[in-house]
């Protein structure tokens, strides 16, 4: 049994509790409390390792949130039905729970970890809004057998700003996944304005993530070049339908037309407050390093990282797809253009990302589209 706490130590968790609730409401880096969260709980009950399960509904299984102590890295993917082993059980029940004996419990399903011995489990639900969004586990006390009442007390605390954190995370995915969505239709709905251009918005979007993630954009940083690649041809409403689905070459004054996409592009997304950081990759991804580009002849430093990485993505597919006056290149021609242009048209750390992604052989729709997927699965945890 553990000893019993003076006023003096109560106070002390009840001021850290209010300052992780705090965090946790006015953080968009849910991990970073999160972990805090975790630390801050093995303190206080002198548990040997902690984790945040969540409850994901559509498939009945719970997943790690967040997962510390020793194998917590094999552990991050694993996931169990809802109504499995006993956090399985306390998802489905509501109802917290200490084992002290774990192996003696009909629930338990062995160790998921190699190296580790679960000896007593401590288990609260994290309800919010009347529902169960996920389950507080800490395991192994390491100054005596089990966990005691007392430090039930405390998790049911920690547990009241942790679920309703998970829920608004949720919420601020959904929403975002929403956002992406209704951005990735209008872009779609806008490229089937031109017959020869079929799927070039969601391969110039998988092609600029692999090269963002080459040089090594922060996660951040690779949203919005997801977002701007997504939008980079938005401004192409605005071109009339025979200069768009012209069959052959535009002359001269078609041309000057179709080169102001990038700049109407760049107005419309203006227009909306929540885009208006994408404005270099929509306005400037027909800019050169050597300032001949358009529709301002940007060069050098002037031209942002967003928009060098989306123009060799662009001229990439661009090279590589089929028009009706003229057949694309082979992925190798592409590629050696890229690199002949490299410091001329291309940024030149791009161009040596993009060589880097092709001899390894991963610059195709397939990586990049299995890069999209995982930064999704990221945004869920985050």
């Amino acid at each position: 049994m553990s000893k019993q706490l003076t006023s003096e130590q109560k106070v002390d968790e009840y001021e850290t509790l209010l300052e992780i609730g705090l965090e946790l409401a006015g953080t968009l880096d849910l991990h970073q409390v999160l972990t805090l969260a975790l630390e801050k709980a093995e303190e206080f009950c002198h548990a040997e390792s902690s984790s945040i399960w969540e409850v994901d509904e559509e498939h009945r299984e719970l997943f790690f949130r967040l997962v510390r102590g020793k194998g917590a890295v094999e552990l991050e993917a694993l996931r169990i039905p809802l109504d499995q082993g006993i956090v399985g059980s306390v998802a489905s029940s509501g109802v917290a729970e200490i084992v002290h004996d774990v192996k003696a419990d009909p629930r338990w399903t062995g160790e998921p970890r190699e190296g580790f011995e679960t000896r007593s489990i401590l288990t609260v639900p994290l309800i919010a809004r009347g529902k169960v969004v996920g389950v507080l586990q800490l395991l192994n006390p390491t100054d005596r057998d089990g966990f005691a009442e007392d430090d039930l007390r405390r998790m049911r605390l920690f547990a009241g700003p942790l679920a309703h954190a998970l829920a608004n995370a949720r919420l601020y995915a959904q929403q975002k996944d929403l956002f992406l969505d209704t951005v990735t239709a209008l872009a779609e709905a806008i490229e089937k304005r031109d017959p020869y251009t079929g799927g070039h918005v969601h391969r110039v979007v998988a092609y600029s993530v692999l090269l963002g993630m080459e040089i090594g954009l922060e996660r951040d940083e690779l949203e919005s070049v997801r977002l701007a690649a997504t939008l980079h041809d938005v401004g192409k409403i605005g071109v009339p339908d025979r200069i768009l689905g012209k069959p052959g070459r535009l002359d001269d004054e078609e041309f000057r037309v179709m080169q102001r996409h990038a700049a109407d592009g760049a107005e419309i997304v203006s227009n909306i407050r929540s885009l208006r950081h994408l404005l270099p990759g929509v306005r400037s991804h027909h800019e050169r390093m050597d300032g001949g580009g358009y529709p301002d002849g940007l060069s050098g430093d002037a031209l942002q990282r967003t928009p060098r990485i989306i123009g060799v993505a662009d001229t990439y597919d661009a090279m590589t797809t089929d028009r009706p006056y003229r057949q694309g290149l082979s992925a190798d021609q592409a590629a050696a253009e890229i690199e002949r242009c490299s410091g001329s048209q291309f940024c030149p750390d791009v161009a040596a990302a993009f060589r880097r992604i092709y001899l390894r052989g991963e610059f195709d729709l397939a990586h990049g589209e299995a890069l999209l997927e995982s930064l999704s699965e990221q945004l869920q945890r985050e």
